[in-house]
């Protein structure tokens, strides 16, 4: 989302999103001061919470791994392709003979020369045109945080520079897209969604300085139906606007550390309260045949945590409001 910024027409955009809802095709934006549910949830997507601010995740979570598992496999192949013909090359120069104990003549010195060269060159091409896909998953940081600040009014992204940086953004500027309407059915793996347009002159860097762009975020875990999705809007809400008396503590934070059984019930999905539910019990028989699959993809999940650096808000975020 944030690479596609930049070659974004905004005035079109803008000028688009007016004209439907003038012709009242698109529902006009939500404001943070507007009620739209009856009841709360913290949707499990709470990293911290106190009387100052809350750490949310993003939606993404449970996809990290399939990058690392494709992406990363190849790149480990022409590596340890580039390593065996270097030590085969090395070794046969050394002695001066093959690996028969046969005695190098010119085309073998040349074959042997020129052969490194190939995943050399695919490296490359590599490293130019797939390496900054690998980066989504790995050797980045492990995780993106959206950080709710009662006290400055403020929310701030945590994320990598090369994935926008560290922003911070007014909370009375923010427009959520939800639509209060939608059936159930549109919330099956749903999350909230929030934008700030130009105009609002909202967008500022780590530093404070101002920064003319629009930013859009997703919040949240993905939710299981439109009453789940928009409690959970409503819980980030009462908690900005009317403190921790309106949106208690939830049960229980999630952990950062990066233990294997985590990648895996993050793949798995099914969480024990499908067993309330016989309609869901159709998945157990399914997820077990897919049980090889899902160890793939909880492996590559892990493997890339383990790969990442844990993040943090730098020391003007974490004072902000104290």
């Amino acid at each position: 989302m944030y690479d596609g910024r930049a070659t974004t027409d905004y005035e079109a955009l803008a000028k688009e999103a007016d004209r439907q809802i003038k012709e009242e095709i698109k529902l006009p934006p939500i404001r943070v001061t507007q009620k739209i549910s009856t009841s709360i949830t913290d949707n499990e997507s709470l990293y911290t919470y106190n009387s100052e601010y809350i750490d949310v995740r993003t939606p993404n979570d449970e996809k990290r791994g399939l990058i690392t598992f494709l992406v990363g496999g190849c790149g480990a192949a022409l590596l340890w392709m580039l390593g065996m013909t270097l030590y085969y090359a090395v070794r046969d120069y050394s002695a001066g003979y093959k690996g028969d104990h046969i005695p190098l003549d010119v085309i073998d010195c040349i074959l042997l020369g020129t052969i490194p060269f190939i995943p050399l060159t695919a490296l490359y091409l590599y490293a130019k045109y797939v390496f900054r896909y690998l980066r989504l998953e790995i050797f980045t940081a492990r995780r993106l945080i959206v950080r709710f600040n009662r006290v400055t009014r403020k929310i701030y992204l945590l994320r990598p520079k090369h994935l926008g940086g560290i922003v911070a953004l007014d909370w009375d500027t923010a427009e959520v897209c939800i639509n209060p309407k939608m059936s159930e059915l549109d919330g099956t793996g749903g999350f909230v969604m929030l934008g700030w347009d130009k105009e609002s002159h909202s967008v500022r860097d780590a530093d404070g300085h101002l920064k003319d762009d629009f930013e859009i975020t997703f919040v949240g875990k993905p939710t299981r139906n439109a009453s789940e999705l928009l409690a959970f809007w409503e819980y980030i809400r009462r908690y900005m606007e009317d403190g921790p008396e309106a949106a208690p503590k939830p049960k229980k934070l999630i952990g950062k550390f990066p233990w294997p059984w985590r990648s895996f019930m993050a793949v798995w999905q099914l969480d024990s309260r499908f067993v309330k539910i016989p309609q869901l019990w159709i998945f157990l028989p399914i997820y077990g045949l897919l049980l090889p699959l899902i160890l793939v993809h909880a492996c590559g999940h892990w493997v890339s945590l383990l790969l990442c650096y844990e993040p943090r808000f730098p020391r003007s975020i974490e004072d902000a409001g104290r």
